[in-house]
């Protein structure tokens, strides 16, 4: 499979959004309602997905449910074993000729196959602090796609190729937490806010809550969902309560006796419950905001497929040798006597001398051993970035000429 080059490496949040500006999105509809963007540029998508790609997929990656699902038209899965042979691996033969008979393939998680596509999540975890999720929609031509409902994460939709026809609803819950899941046969629409087709190009933000529903019109159409999973206050007020009663036995203590009973006056009540908020927010909340940020970065990795190459190079990296930070969540800060670098799952300690080169690791994208700042020479700049691209944030930046 020829290789896509990514979508403008260098700001791909900006390119999904492109013409609106990412602070219009930010300020005006993030969190607050939907966004459509047309586009008349069918090709738009092709650097993220193509039928090509999907063909690779399940051709050669050994798919196993639920990696691959298919529904049918009246919303009913289709047992696995229906597209799987004996091992649970997908028979690409089989997924077809159901999508034929007017299933619905979806693929989940192909960020975490497809580099193109795992750039753009990347991108957008870091941007709003979130996890991210994939499905990839294949449906027939005129199929009606889930009944109307709402999402517990906010939603980009972007049309691969053919079109989809959508309706917006009011919605009877506004930024649902991630229990409060949509029952589309209990919690029924309210009026048409909107209604719109996607072309190939096309992009809708859905924000989570919203009320929706899609059908593909006369040609298949093939579409990508990609969802934020985010931090809510909810999480971290609750996060930090439970952190402060590791410290503090006032808040572990058992609530009064007889207060199931109707001893306590509302106000009573009301006043004891200000009190231990008080004694639970009256502390730092700096290790609740970094174990957040922890798994932020954990969350939104690139796909690394270069790390033995890097390795096998190393010899390579000197001084004047280009190395380039990996588009990654990524925190530091200060702990005591030391330097604490958060990316990919892991946190690596370092001496507090090398703050000064770390901080500017983190700011800038391409850089020398000869341009770290601080008191390493040469030869420990060398080593600390021969460090962090053993451990995958750095990769030099040079070809590796293949044997012939």
């Amino acid at each position: 499979m020829k290789p896509h080059t990514p979508p403008i490496a260098n700001a791909p949040y900006a390119w999904l959004l492109d013409p609106l500006s990412t602070s219009t999105f930010e300020d005006e509809f993030y969190e607050r309602r939907h966004r459509v963007v047309h586009r008349q540029q069918p090709n738009y998508f092709e650097s993220l997905l193509t039928f090509a790609d999907l063909d690779h997929v399940l051709g050669t990656h050994a798919l196993r449910f639920p990696d691959i699902s298919l529904v049918r038209a009246d919303e009913t899965a289709i047992d696995a074993s229906r597209f799987t042979g004996p091992a649970g691996v997908a028979e690409p033969l089989e997924v077809t000729r159901l999508f034929d008979e007017g299933a619905t393939v979806i693929f989940r998680g192909l960020h975490r196959r497809l580099p193109q596509l795992a750039a753009l999540c990347v991108a957008l975890g870091q941007r709003f602090g979130s996890r991210i999720q994939t499905n990839i929609y294949l449906t027939p031509p005129e199929a009606q796609g889930f009944k109307p409902h709402w999402d517990t994460h906010d939603v980009f939709v972007m049309q691969v190729s053919g079109s989809k026809r959508w309706s917006v609803f009011e919605s009877p819950i506004a930024l649902p937490l991630r229990g409060q899941k949509c029952n589309p046969d209990v919690d029924r629409p309210g009026r048409t806010i909107d209604e719109f087709d996607l072309h190939a190009g096309d992009f809708v933000y859905l924000p989570r809550g919203l009320m929706h529903a899609a059908r593909s019109v006369d040609t298949a159409s093939l579409h990508i969902t990609l969802g934020l999973t985010a931090f809510t206050w909810a999480d971290f007020l609750a996060d930090a309560v439970s952190a402060a009663a590791l410290e503090n036995p006032a808040l572990r203590a058992n609530l009064p006796v007889g207060f199931a009973s109707g001893k306590l006056t509302p106000e009573e009540t009301a006043t004891l419950a200000r009190q231990h908020l008080d004694l639970a927010l009256d502390r730092s909340f700096e290790d609740v905001w970094r174990r957040f940020a922890s798994e932020v970065s954990a969350a939104n990795q690139p796909l690394f497929s270069d790390l033995l190459t890097q390795r096998a190079d190393q010899h390579l990296v000197n001084e004047d040798t280009v190395v380039i930070r990996r588009e990654m969540a990524i925190h530091s800060y200060l702990s005591q006597n030391e330097c604490v670098m958060c990316f990919a799952g892991q946190e690596l300690r370092f001496p507090l001398h090398v703050a000064e080169a770390i901080e500017f690791i983190c700011a800038n994208e391409r850089f020398t051993a000869l341009e770290l700042p601080g008191p390493l020479d040469t030869a420990g700049n060398l080593t600390l970035i021969r460090r962090l691209a053993r451990e995958g944030l750095l990769r030099s930046h040079h070809e590796r000429s293949r044997l012939k």
